[in-house]
């Protein structure tokens, strides 16, 4: 289905990846799948082009899955990262988890399938991270001291990171 682009990206990510991409952020994804599927998704979601842009760290190689912080653990060790350096985007409370889990700030993009989720701890929990001319993102929690427009900007998730950083982000243990 994914790669028959049946799926279509939810809204912001095309954007968002070729903005941070651009701006010389480094781009992973940590996924509960396995590499190729998270490979498969990265195409169709920010386009072939930007997808390379992407290191995949998958469960597949870490030692525990999510809701554990391995993964992220992993990524920021092999990207030469620290933790108060990154900022995740997910959208279910196992992701929020493992995320507080490697000491690093998250942004929820809240999905249909976690609605219902305790996002307790997330610096921002949004919508969507939407697109101009889209629908406006509305904001359910925020903890950044930054404030969305109609759409999430680089600035807005650089606000996420746990300590002062890119953007002046703010401190939100």
């Amino acid at each position: 289905m994914v790669r028959a682009r049946a799926l279509a990206p939810r809204p912001g990510i095309r954007r968002i990846a070729r903005a941070a991409a651009t701006a010389g952020w480094q781009l992973a994804v940590a996924s509960t799948s396995a590499v190729d599927s998270v490979r498969a998704v990265l195409d169709a979601a920010a386009g072939p082009d930007f997808a390379a842009h992407f290191s995949v760290f998958a469960d597949d190689v870490a030692a525990h899955k999510k809701s554990a912080p391995d993964s992220y653990l992993l990524a920021l060790r092999e990207l030469g990262t620290h933790a108060t350096e990154a900022v995740v985007i997910e959208d279910p409370r196992n992701g929020l988890l493992a995320a507080a889990g490697a000491g690093i700030g998250c942004l929820i993009t809240v999905s249909t399938y976690a609605q219902q989720e305790n996002m307790t701890g997330a610096a921002l929990v949004v919508s969507s991270l939407g697109d101009p001319g889209g629908n406006e993102v509305r904001v359910l929690a925020n903890k950044t001291g930054t404030v969305p427009g109609r759409y999430i900007t680089l600035p807005n998730i650089a606000a996420c990171a746990r300590l002062p950083g890119p953007f002046g982000a703010r401190q939100t243990a």
